[in-house]
């Protein structure tokens, strides 16, 4: 039997006049359908509503893969882990821990077996052959660095210069060379470079391609054509550097060796302090206005200010700051000159944070 019914047989046992009972009958039913509505409504504001986040889950963006050719791919790696050869021991690193990759420029075995020839004649007596060996090392180019950086101590004063001037060359053409510019910075040196969300590793990647699933399909792309890899979506990455009261800018900016990513979300911390003594005066990260003058772009005295790129827009940094990277390049960071001819001594020390 419904609740109607029982309603309906309620009012019949009442003694009470026919029209009464059927207005009664009827507001009691109004009451009911109210009441039980109210408790369908209320039910329904006691669930939990979806958020707007819930709906639209921001995905992390996938990998970069920039290519020396100057092209780059966009897709997720395929494979599970990356094996790397290192002074101390082999290491396997899991994909999932990848936060970037440099790779240095690959040689055939024989490429390694003329690179030490030149070398040897780098050291001839004869001063023709040492100028044919220093032109055919040029030629060769940054595979020769691990070859040249050991000559550096040597004995030989003629020998030392020669590899000195070579590795300068040869790091200014690398640099010149490379078509994706500040926006992924070329490493020049004789090892790759595996950034992980805990640590940096120096060594050698022992994988001949890498497997990238991209929109377009799986590729299988030569490692000795891969300059780098930049794994946006890999967790965040946390480095202190140092920057000297002598890194004043337009023209002293100091360079962090730090790719920002476009897309990723930039913090920084700085502390110490800055003294100019024959001012007597003292100044943190935030700089000073205690006095007046032109200074750079109208930032403050002795502050802290930074740019991405060579190229890159200077901004105000002082001891915090926070933003969402839109174009990327490696992190540059200068101080604010007090007055022409005046040093800070001192330096600050600037934690910086990348990622998601």
């Amino acid at each position: 039997m419904t609740w109607r019914q029982n309603i309906r047989m309620y009012f019949s046992t009442l003694v009470l006049p026919q029209a009464f009972r059927t207005r009664s009958l009827a507001w009691v039913l109004a009451i009911s359908l109210t009441t039980t509505f109210a408790d369908l409504n209320g039910q329904d504001e006691g669930k939990a509503k979806p958020s707007a986040v819930d709906k639209t889950k921001v995905k992390a963006p996938p990998p970069i893969f920039f290519l020396r050719d100057g092209s780059r791919i966009t897709g997720l790696p395929g494979f599970d882990s990356l094996r790397i050869k290192t002074r101390y021991g082999p290491l396997e690193v899991p994909s999932s821990d990848l936060v970037r990759l440099r790779l240095t420029l690959r040689t055939e075995n024989e490429a390694n077996e003329l690179i030490a020839l030149e070398i040897q004649r780098l050291g001839q007596p004869d001063f023709d052959k040492r100028e044919a060996a220093m032109d055919a090392l040029r030629k060769l180019g940054t595979p020769t660095l691990p070859y040249l950086e050991k000559l550096i101590t040597s004995e030989d004063e003629e020998l030392r210069n020669r590899a000195f001037l070579l590795i300068g060359e040869i790091r200014s053409k690398t640099k010149e060379n490379n078509k994706h510019g500040d926006e992924f910075p070329a490493l020049v040196g004789g090892s790759d470079e595996i950034i992980t969300k805990r640590f940096k590793i120096r060594g050698a990647i022992q994988e001949s391609s890498f497997i990238i699933k991209s929109r377009y399909g799986t590729l299988d792309i030569k490692v000795a054509d891969v300059l780098g890899v930049d794994f946006r979506s890999a967790g965040k990455l946390e480095e202190t550097v140092t920057v000297s009261g002598t890194a004043v800018i337009p023209n002293k900016w100091s360079n962090t060796k730090l790719f920002v990513t476009p897309g990723s979300t930039l913090r920084i911390r700085a502390s110490g302090n800055l003294l100019v003594q024959n001012y007597n005066l003292n100044s943190g990260p935030q700089g000073t206005t205690r006095y007046s003058g032109n200074t750079y772009k109208n930032f403050p005295m002795l502050s802290l200010i930074g740019k991405i790129g060579r190229n890159g827009t200077p901004f105000f940094i002082g001891a915090n700051y926070k933003a969402d990277i839109r174009t990327g390049g490696a992190l540059h960071l200068g101080i604010i000159p007090f007055r022409n001819n005046y040093k800070a001594n001192g330096n600050y020390k600037v934690k910086v944070t990348t990622g998601d």
